[in-house]
């Protein structure tokens, strides 16, 4: 792992933290970026992750089925129950933050881990989010996620700082020479073709035709 993880976050204090219910940080860096988070949405039953770390949400939000135990304290609003089936909790948790705080980047923690059809449908669910919502980031005690939209983006990087690129669209165009294995006009034609890449610069420079997600994992190697 990184030792200066908030180098690749936007500025956390103010940033929407939506906390899933999925594997809690252990990270105590990824848990100082929650606290220090200037609005607070969780889903459901992650409430009682937080409650262990002594943070107070601002808003829980969810159909009820995975809320286990809540209590006056653990919230600043009363809890807001939608029982649509048709979204998961972490989709109503995302609508209401933009519904409600269009300004602030929004910063998804605890999306993997535990049930993996869970961890692949949060992760598929980044790129229609940043349909919505530009500065869309999905966080982990193990990497980053970003959405790069169509044109040049650019990302911070170590050298050595292990990097995926996942496209839902085979049919995109990507080109990053930034890499150890250098994209040029490049088509992920399965979903892991795009994966187990390296940065050799300090930033890398991605230019693409289509959305795309991009990870960087908090994992550097020499060579």
């Amino acid at each position: 792992m990184l030792k200066d993880i908030p180098y690749f976050l936007p500025d956390f204090t103010t940033s929407l933290a939506i906390i899933a219910n999925g594997q809690f940080p252990v990270d105590p860096q990824i848990i100082h970026s929650i606290k220090s988070s200037s609005v607070i949405i969780t889903c459901d039953g992650a409430i009682n992750n937080l409650f262990q770390h002594s943070i107070i949400s601002d808003f829980i939000i969810g159909d009820g089925d995975s809320l286990t135990k809540f209590a006056p304290g653990l919230t600043r609003n009363p809890y807001i129950h939608i029982p649509d089936q048709n979204s998961n909790d972490l989709s109503k948790a995302f609508n209401f933050a933009v519904d409600n705080f269009p300004e602030l980047p929004i910063i998804i923690y605890a999306a993997n881990g535990l049930r993996e059809d869970h961890s692949i449908a949060n992760f598929a669910l980044l790129s229609v989010f940043a349909k919505q919502h530009s500065l869309v980031t999905m966080i982990s005690d193990y990497g980053i996620f970003n959405v790069c939209h169509e044109g040049i983006s650019k990302l911070t990087t170590l050298k050595g700082q292990q990097i995926s690129i996942f496209s839902l669209d085979n049919q995109a165009k990507i080109t990053c020479q930034e890499l150890k294995w250098p994209l040029n006009q490049f088509q992920c034609s399965n979903l892991f073709s795009g994966t187990l890449n390296q940065a050799t610069k300090e930033s890398i420079i991605i230019n693409t035709d289509k959305e795309i997600i991009v990870y960087r994992a908090f994992e550097v190697k020499e060579n």
